[in-house]
């Protein structure tokens, strides 16, 4: 658990200092990581509100930071 935290706090940070990337860039950026590892925990940070995924292209998707009150309201809201 402690290795999906370090590779959570990773996406995190690079998100935030590029703003938004593709999968691949992310990656690239995370190089201690495999694609598998970065993917899963991606996805999962995506399902949970905590990370936004957004079409731009055909086969072009973007990975960024959900912005902080969508985070918030997500807990508060019954499901």
């Amino acid at each position: 658990m402690g290795h999906a935290s370090s590779l959570e706090l990773a996406i995190h940070q690079q998100l935030a200092r590029v703003s938004s990337c593709s999968l691949d860039e992310l990656v690239a950026l995370l190089p201690e990581y495999s694609w598998v590892q970065v993917f899963a925990t991606a996805d999962r940070l995506t399902r949970e509100g905590t990370v936004t995924l957004t079409h731009q292209a055909p086969f072009r998707y973007l990975l960024s930071l959900a912005p902080r009150q969508s985070v918030e309201a997500r807990h508060l809201t019954p499901i």
